[in-house]
């Protein structure tokens, strides 16, 4: 089963597509320890949808 639901990895792509904050502002937010996975779901977002 995966860490992280689909639907909470899309509100955190949608929050930074909606201009809710960068990265390093959204990882602290959600309890991130980084921003590199949250760059990840972002650029599996724009190259998949």
């Amino acid at each position: 089963m995966a860490k992280y639901s689909f639907k909470f990895k899309l509100k955190i792509v949608h929050d930074y597509s909606s201009s809710q904050g960068g990265t390093p502002f959204l990882a602290k937010k959600y309890g991130f320890k980084n921003n590199s996975q949250i760059r990840k779901w972002i650029n599996s977002y724009k190259e998949l949808g």
